[in-house]
């Protein structure tokens, strides 16, 4: 068996050079239209490449010769009389294992086909030029989300090496394949775990994310679920931040307090009897590195389940979003919260920074009340957030 292309001007053109050349050995797999040259979009030659497969002599005068014999003995079968019962021609033994093994063989064919097909198939949509309509439109959706282009460009890679043409002509299709990919490897925690350890929550970010409002949103939800918590901030530079967050714990009638250095951390966090300690920090810009070292020693604590959290804000730009990443690693966070998501039109390049790190996303904020404007993160729900994919696709695949 081989493969070869055919281009003519047109297709009935190239129907008749593979007859001229192959005959009855040829088997249509494909047909493109192509144009190119001219000027300005006029004077373009258009001609079409017909993909065929061939087979060789043996294998036509075997398959000849097994459907021959079967039409000869379909050929005169009647209807029998209802008091005669139906009898069915003996077929000879060899003549049926030729047939069976023809039906293996067409098989291994049709697969090797099918094979053929997504490569070139590949060969031929991985070209800039060439790309797929629906396979543009997702690149389009991916961008406008701010996906990072290395992202956009292994998906687009990815959708084209796994999935048949037929597929690709599908819409609906792409859009699973984007769902699926990015669910395969986006991390998800939904909330903070206790243990039977003292849990101290601590959450850090740049300046102006929400930090305060998301710690008292989160202290709230956890009173509603009856666990102690008590409220810790280090914040000593924000005096209205500290007045907020004080007038939150007067509310919610939790024990707050306002500390400094580390050695009063350790003994506070010692004394406490709360099941969890949530602790407010000063928002640092992701280019103080100093100042964000100095907070790592401050927060350094010892027999306690200690989780930093990073926190960033829904509005962060592409370009800033892997440098806060980067800069608080020091603190060697595993998850994070994601606030003013009403106040941004994407999310993707956090989404795609949570992948390139292995970071799971816990909350994420839309709004400003306290408790309510907070929601434990799930898969269907962060990626409903990019837009333009179609979300009837993902409440089919959501599970709840």
């Amino acid at each position: 068996m081989k493969y070869d292309y055919v281009t003519a001007k047109t297709y009935d053109e190239a129907i008749m050079d593979i007859k001229k050349k192959y005959g009855d050995r040829a088997m249509i797999i494909r047909r493109t239209e192509h144009a190119e040259g001219g000027f300005l979009g006029f004077g373009k030659k258009r001609y079409v490449k017909v993909l065929v497969s061939i087979s060789d002599d043996e294998y036509l005068k075997k398959s000849k010769e097994g459907f021959a014999y079967l039409q000869s003995n379909l050929k005169g079968a009647g209807t029998p009389e209802k008091t005669v019962p139906a009898t069915k021609p003996p077929i000879d033994s060899g003549v049926k294992n030729s047939i069976q093994g023809e039906s293996i063989s067409l098989s291994i064919l049709m697969e090797k086909l099918n094979n053929l097909e997504k490569v070139i198939q590949y060969k031929e949509f991985n070209k800039g030029e060439n790309i797929h309509p629906n396979l543009e439109e997702i690149k389009d959706i991916l961008k406008e989300n701010e996906f990072f282009d290395d992202f956009i460009n292994e998906l687009i890679e990815e959708i084209n090496k796994s999935l048949p043409l037929s597929k690709i002509n599908d819409k609906s299709e792409v859009h699973k394949f984007v769902y699926e990919y990015i669910k395969k490897d986006l991390q998800i925690s939904g909330g903070f775990k206790l243990d039977n350890v003292k849990k101290v929550l601590v959450l850090v970010g740049p300046t102006g994310v929400g930090k305060t409002t998301t710690v008292a949103k989160i202290a709230a939800n956890a009173i509603r679920d009856k666990i102690n918590i008590e409220l810790i901030t280090i914040d000593g530079y924000r005096l209205g931040a500290r007045f907020q967050l004080e007038k939150y714990a007067e509310i919610m009638n939790v024990k707050m307090m306002n500390i400094e250095d580390n050695m009063e951390l350790q003994r506070v966090v010692a004394l406490s009897k709360a099941d969890m300690i949530i602790v407010d920090t000063t928002g640092r810009s992701q280019k103080d590195e100093i100042n964000i070292l100095k907070m790592k020693q401050l927060l350094d604590l010892r027999n306690c389940a200690l989780e930093f959290v990073l926190t960033i804000s829904a509005n962060t730009k592409q370009k800033e979003v892997e440098r806060i990443f980067k800069s608080f690693d020091i603190f060697d966070y595993k998850n994070v919260i994601i606030t003013k998501i009403d106040e941004s039109d994407s999310i993707g390049a956090i989404i795609n920074a949570c992948i390139d790190k292995k970071k799971a996303i816990m909350y994420y904020t839309d709004g400003q009340k306290v408790p309510n404007d907070i929601e434990k993160a799930d898969i269907f729900n962060i990626i409903s957030k990019i837009k333009g994919l179609e979300t009837e696709i993902f409440f089919s695949l959501a599970k709840y």
